[in-house]
C-alpha cells in the first residue's frame, strides 16, 4: 500500500461506521456476506441503509472487493490492504470482541455437522456449506487456539474432520488438528476423538504407520472416559490403518473387536463401514468371498442409512474384491457408480480411486484408455493429496504394467481433449456410454424402457416396457429383474439380482428361478436382458431413458463447465427435456432404487443451477429465468434460487413477478417456521427501490 493509503487510515478515514465495518469484516479471511456483518455487536443501532451505503464506499475505495458465491453476495478485505489494516492502532482493540464473535458464528455453522456428514441425504449440501466458509472456519479454529478457548477450538476441529477427509485440504488439517492436541489439556472424550480424526486425515495421505499410533491414543484415550462409539471407531479405523500397513493379522483383531463393539451401538453407518473394513482384511487373506459377503452387508446398511459416501468407498473395496478374484464383471460400473458419488460430494481423491479401478480392469481388454485413466487419476490425487488403498494401487501397477508393455510405441487418443473432459466424461469415453452396453456401430434401439416418471401423472408414472412402440406386458418378477438393471446402470451381477428378488430362498434355488425370469422375459420382449458370465446386461438395441438423461446431462454440464457457451445451454435444456420425473416413482419405497434415484434428482439440479448460470452469463434471460423456475419446481424449499429468480426479474425490470417469487419464498420460510435470510431481505428493499424508481 503507499504511504498516501497510510496516511489515509491515521487521519481518520474511512468514517466511523466503515471502521466499524472493517473490524467486523477483518476475521472472515474467505468474506462474508451483509447480514453477517450487519450482525455484530459493534454495529448494532446503525441502519442497514447506513451499513450498505459505507459498505459501498469501502468497496469504491477498494478497500473491500466484492464477489459473488453461494447465490449471494460476499465482501472481503483485499489482500494488500490486509497486512496495513491490521497495524492499525485503532482496530487492535477491536479485534478481541470481533474476532470472539466470528468464532461464535463459526460454531454456530458447524452444529450438528458431524451426524450429518456421517449419514443422511444432506451430506453434499453440508458439505458445500462448509466448502464455502472453509478458510473463515479454519481461521476461526486459529482464533481459537491463541485466545486459549481449547474447548471451543476442538469443537470447530472436531466439525470440521470429517469435511477436510474428503476434500481437504488434508495438511492443512493435520497441522491443525496437531496444534490443538499439543496446545494444553483437553477433555478425555475430546481428546478421543480428535485423535480418530487426526489418524483418518494422516490414513488419507497414506502416512499410516503416524495413523497407527493416532488411532492407538485414541483407543486408550476413549477406553478410559469410556466413549463407546468412539472407542468402535477408532478400533474400525486401526484396522485399516494396519491392513494400509501390510499387518493384516493385526488388522483383523482390531477389526474384530470394533464390530463385536459396533453391533451393540444403534449406528448403522458406522457398522456398515465395519464390515467393509473387514472385507478388505479378508481379501488381503486370500478370502474374497467372506469379503464379498461383509461388502454386500455394508452396501445394504448404507443404502438404508443415506450414507452415500460410504456406500460409494464400499463398491470401490468390491470392485478391488473381483479385481483380485480376477472376476471383473461389473468392476467398471461399480467405479462408474462410485465416481458419480464422489464426484457429487467434492471427494478427488475418492474420485481418483474410482478412475484407478476402472483403468484396472480395462487394462486387459483397452490398454490405451486404461493408461489415459490412469494419468488422471494420478494427478486428481496429487491435487487432493490423497492416496489410494494400497492393496489397489498394487493390484493397479500390475495390470498397468501389462497395459504399458502392450501400447509401447502406440498413439494415445482420449488426453487430446483433457481441457475438455472432467473425471465422469473420461470414464464414459473409456467406458462406453452408462448402460448401453452395445457397440456405437449397432442398429438403431429396437426396444424401450420407460423407468423416469411422475405420481402426479399417472401416464408418465408408470414403468413401461416397448419394443417396436408396443407396450409389453410383464409380470411382476419379470419386470423387477428389468428394473435392477436399469437401477444397476445397465448391468447387474447374477447374485444381487438373485437376492434382490428371492431374499428369503437358498442361492441355488434362487439361480434356477433366476432362469426361469430371463426365460419369460426373452419369449416376452427378445434379448432385452442377456447374462454374460456372471452379470445380466441390457441387450444391445435397447435404450432406457433414464440412462439416456444421465448421459446427455453429463455431456452438457462438462460441455459447460469447458466454456460451451450457447452450445452447452442448448445440450443441458436437452437433457432437461428428457428428465419426466424421478427414476422408477411407483418403487418410492424399494431400497434397491433409493440411491441410484437420489443421484439423478441431485444431476438435474445441477444441470439446471449450471444452465441457468450459463444462459445469465450469455444474457439469454429467457432460458435462465425458465432453468431457475423448473429448478424451484423440484426443490421448491431453497430460498437461494428464489432471491436468484427474483433478482433476475428485477433486473429484466420485472418488479410484479419478482414480487410474486418474493412472496412464494416469504409464504414458504413462515410455514417450516424459519427467518427470513439477509439476502431476501435485500431484495425485497431492492424490488421496494425500484418499484419506488418507477412510480416516480
Amino acid at each position: 500500500m503507499s504511504t498516501e493509503r497510510s496516511a489515509d487510515w491515521d487521519s481518520g478515514r474511512p468514517e466511523e461506521a466503515g471502521r466499524e465495518l472493517l473490524a467486523a469484516l477483518y476475521p472472515y479471511t474467505g468474506g462474508a456476506g451483509f447480514g453477517t456483518l450487519a450482525g455484530a455487536s459493534a454495529l448494532v443501532g446503525r441502519g442497514r441503509v447506513e451499513l450498505a451505503e459505507a459498505l459501498a464506499r469501502l468497496v469504491a475505495g477498494s478497500l473491500v472487493s466484492v464477489r459473488t458465491a453461494g447465490g449471494a453476495a460476499r465482501y472481503e478485505i483485499r489482500e494488500k490492504e490486509r497486512a496495513v489494516l491490521g497495524q492499525q492502532q485503532w482496530l487492535q482493540g477491536r479485534l478481541d470482541e470481533a474476532g470472539r464473535e466470528h468464532v461464535a458464528w463459526c460454531e454456530g455453522v458447524l452444529a450438528g455437522v458431524e451426524e450429518a456428514l456421517t449419514c443422511g441425504p444432506d451430506q453434499k449440501s453440508w458439505l458445500e456449506r462448509i466448502a464455502l466458509e472453509r478458510a473463515n472456519l479454519s481461521a476461526g479454529v486459529g482464533f481459537a487456539l491463541r485466545s486459549g478457548d481449547l474447548a471451543l477450538a476442538a469443537r470447530l476441529a472436531l466439525g470440521m474432520c470429517t469435511f477436510w477427509e474428503l476434500r481437504g485440504p488434508l495438511e492443512e488439517a493435520r497441522s491443525l488438528i496437531s496444534c490443538l492436541l499439543g496446545a494444553g489439556p483437553l477433555a478425555v472424550g475430546t481428546r478421543a476423538r480428535l485423535l480418530d480424526g487426526l489418524g483418518r486425515v494422516m490414513l488419507r495421505q497414506g502416512r499410516c504407520e503416524a495413523a497407527c499410533r493416532a488411532f492407538r491414543q485414541a483407543l486408550r484415550a476413549a477406553s478410559t472416559e469410556p466413549a463407546r462409539l468412539t472407542l468402535a471407531r477408532a478400533g474400525a479405523h486401526l484396522g485399516l490403518a494396519e491392513l494400509c500397513r501390510g499387518r493384516p493379522g493385526l488388522a483383523s483383531g482390531a477389526v474384530e473387536q470394533a464390530l463385536a463393539q459396533l453391533l451393540q451401538l444403534d449406528s448403522p453407518a458406522d457398522l456398515a463401514r465395519g464390515y467393509a473394513t473387514r472385507a478388505l482384511v479378508t481379501l488381503a487373506q486370500g478370502r474374497a468371498g467372506d469379503g464379498l459377503a461383509d461388502l454386500d452387508r455394508a452396501l445394504g446398511l448404507q443404502v438404508g442409512a443415506g450414507d452415500l459416501a460410504g456406500w460409494a468407498t464400499s463398491l470401490v473395496y468390491r470392485s478391488l474384491a473381483r479385481l483380485t478374484a480376477k472376476c471383473p464383471d461389473g468392476t467398471v460400473e461399480d467405479a462408474r457408480a462410485a465416481a458419480q458419488v464422489f464426484s457429487d460430494l467434492g471427494d478427488r481423491g475418492g474420485t481418483a480411486a474410482c478412475l484407478l479401478t476402472a483403468a484396472t480392469a480395462l487394462s486387459a481388454g483397452r490398454p490405451a484408455a486404461a493408461l489415459e485413466l490412469a494419468e488422471m487419476s494420478e494427478r486428481l490425487r496429487r491435487e487432493s493429496g490423497a492416496l489410494p488403498v494400497p492393496a489397489l494401487h498394487q493390484v493397479a501397477e500390475a495390470a498397468l504394467a501389462r497395459a504399458r508393455r502392450a501400447r509401447r510405441g502406440q498413439a494415445s487418443g482420449l488426453m487430446a481433449q483433457e481441457a475438455v473432459l472432467g473425471p465422469l466424461d473420461a470414464l464414459a469415453r473409456a467406458c462406453g456410454p452408462s448402460g448401453q452396453g452395445r457397440p456405437e456401430d449397432d442398429e438403431r434401439p429396437w426396444a424401450y424402457v420407460q423407468a423416469l416418471g411422475s405420481f402426479q401423472v399417472q401416464a408418465l408414472g408408470s414403468f413401461q416396457v416397448l419394443r417396436d412402440s408396443a407396450v409389453v406386458h410383464l409380470p411382476p418378477q419379470v419386470a423387477r429383474l428389468v428394473k435392477l438393471v436399469v437401477v444397476g446402470g445397465g448391468q447387474v451381477h447374477v447374485e444381487q439380482a438373485v437376492e434382490s428378488l428371492w431374499p428369503e430362498v437358498a442361492p441355488a434355488l434362487g439361480k434356477r428361478r433366476l432362469r426361469n425370469v430371463l426365460s419369460k422375459l426373452s419369449s416376452a420382449t427378445g434379448p432385452l436382458v442377456v447374462r454374460k458370465a456372471s452379470t445380466l446386461r441390457l441387450g444391445a438395441g435397447v435404450e432406457v431413458d433414464a440412462l439416456r438423461f444421465e448421459s446427455a446431462a453429463r455431456q452438457a454440464l462438462g460441455a459447460i463447465s469447458a466454456g460451451g457457451g450457447e452450445g452447452g445451454i442448448a445440450k443441458a435444456l436437452a437433457a432437461h427435456c428428457l428428465y419426466r420425473g424421478e427414476l422408477l416413482p411407483e418403487d418410492r419405497y424399494e431400497d434397491f432404487a433409493i440411491v441410484a434415484r437420489e443421484r439423478l434428482s441431485w444431476l438435474h439440479l445441477r444441470l439446471l443451477d449450471a444452465g441457468a448460470t450459463a444462459a445469465a452469463e450469455a444474457h439469454d434471460e429467457v432460458t435462465a429465468e425458465h432453468c431457475l423456475r423448473a429448478a424451484l419446481e423440484i426443490d421448491p424449499t431453497d430460498e437461494e434460487r428464489y432471491v436468484a429468480l427474483a433478482r433476475h426479474l428485477l433486473s429484466r425490470g420485472r418488479p410484479a413477478a419478482a414480487g410474486q417469487v418474493l412472496a412464494s419464498a416469504g409464504a414458504l420460510l413462515s410455514r417450516l417456521g424459519l427467518p427470513v435470510s439477509p439476502a431476501l431481505l435485500r431484495t425485497e428493499q431492492a424490488l421496494r427501490s425500484q418499484k419506488k424508481a418507477q412510480s416516480g
